[in-house]
């Protein structure tokens, strides 16, 4: 008869064999990530140490952060009028789930793999897309879409990738480990050109200047941040010149912006349609009214389509999303995280948003490990434009891991590329 204490072993193996499949699976098919999501949920259950485990998660004060988000997902049900897409918010919030599991069943051994696991599919997604768009092998693909990953997700999950390998280029190192390293930074930034996300231009920029400030920071901070600014600025300028893509979407942002006249705004006349920052003017509106109405602790739990059409009415609600590439159906994203809480969760929300952000970013700071603060930083960054913690299905899981896995790659840094 087989001992207990070996089947749990090796039920701990297999846990951190699957979270290392999880993190290459999460970019390169999102259907088979769910599903081992579920197995590890079952294995953790199975291996009980609940005691253990409640232990492992006190130390880890970053996981409290995530469970303080599942938390306000099932409160906000208690005052929503729409229970049906409240339990759609809760399938999505439930993937932080994820970050429990790596806390209390990790084995450190395992730690270089779960790094690795999803920059290698980062580098795949990276490479398929450059022979897609150059005809070189047949698969679905237009400008705005990857292979795999909605283009707005990927382009941060690229910058990450990005920044993770331009920040390990040593000086005076391994010649060729800098080189593969180097064309790794370059394969990412040219995977987000032609994915043409415009966050991920402002965060390639943004995350370029900090490598630079702490990478060269010895020679003055002044001197760094001044050299950092010119940079950006010739790499601005060049991106706009050199990428039809990107000239377009700043034109179209500039023009936007220069014309406020949002009925004027609706440029695909085909189609009816209006630009995706034309549509995030109306939905931050229109969002920061809803938030007004229950300032203390807003319309609850996936309660948005529900309250906007109380707001402006079923049809106006209707035609908005129709000229905004969407048929209303399920949750009203007003692509803003921090308008999104106020008007889900209202005051209470913002409180334990700016918990979560000023906890995360405490700890990536102390930490002083380059790439865990880059993707806090470009996260709070993207969310004036995007909901990311709560609306997105690829976005969640990818930052729920990340975060926790760079987070024990700085306590066990001899895992790192070196």
């Amino acid at each position: 008869m087989l001992n207990y204490k070996i089947i749990k072993d090796k039920l701990y193996s297999l846990s951190n064999i699957l979270i290392v499949i999880y993190g290459f699976v999460l970019f390169i098919d999102y259907h088979y990530s769910e599903l081992i999501l579920h197995i590890l949920i079952l294995l953790w259950i199975m291996t009980g140490d609940f005691k253990i485990k409640y232990i492992k998660l006190k130390k880890h004060k970053i996981v409290f952060t995530f469970l303080s988000l599942i938390f306000l997902v099932f409160i906000g049900l208690l005052w929503t009028e729409d229970k049906v897409s409240g339990y759609h918010v809760i399938s999505y919030i439930l993937k932080y789930f994820i970050t429990v599991i790596i806390i209390t069943m990790y084995d450190k051994k395992y730690i270089k793999s779960y790094v690795f696991s999803m920059f290698f599919a980062l580098i795949i997604t990276g490479i398929l897309t450059l022979l897609i768009k150059h005809n070189l092998i047949n698969m679905s693909y237009n400008s705005d879409i990857s292979p795999f990953i909605n283009r707005v997700y990927l382009g941060i999950m690229l910058v990450f990738a990005y920044s993770y390998f331009l920040w390990h280029i040593k000086l005076n190192n391994n010649i060729i480990k800098n080189t593969i390293l180097l064309v790794l930074s370059v394969l990412m930034i040219y995977t987000i050109i032609i994915s043409g996300s415009r966050m991920a231009f402002i965060n390639v920029i943004i995350s370029t200047i900090i490598i630079f400030i702490y990478k060269f920071g010895k020679f003055g901070k002044f001197k760094i941040t001044l050299f950092s600014l010119v940079f950006a600025i010739l790499f601005s300028y060049l991106f706009y010149n050199n990428s039809y893509i990107v000239k377009h979407k700043v034109d179209r942002t500039i023009l936007t912006i220069s014309n406020m006249d949002l009925e004027e705004q609706i440029i695909e006349k085909k189609y009816n349609l209006r630009t995706s920052l034309t549509c995030r003017f109306e939905f931050w509106y229109y969002a920061y009214k809803l938030g007004n109405e229950y300032p203390l602790y807003g319309v609850g739990t996936g309660d948005s389509i529900y309250e906007l059409k109380n707001l402006i009415g079923e049809n106006n609600a209707n035609k908005l999303f129709l000229q905004c590439l969407g048929n209303g159906s399920g949750q009203f994203n007003p692509h803003n995280m921090y308008i999104f809480m106020y008007m889900q969760f209202g005051i209470l929300g913002l409180i334990i948003l700016f918990y979560i952000i000023y906890t995360q970013s405490y700890i990536a700071l102390k930490s002083k490990y380059v790439p865990f603060i880059i993707l806090i930083f470009i996260t709070i960054i993207s969310m004036f434009s995007l909901s990311l913690l709560f609306t997105s299905k690829y976005f969640i899981p990818f930052y729920g891991y990340s975060v926790i896995v760079m987070y024990l790659s700085t306590k066990y840094n001899k895992f790192l590329i070196k």
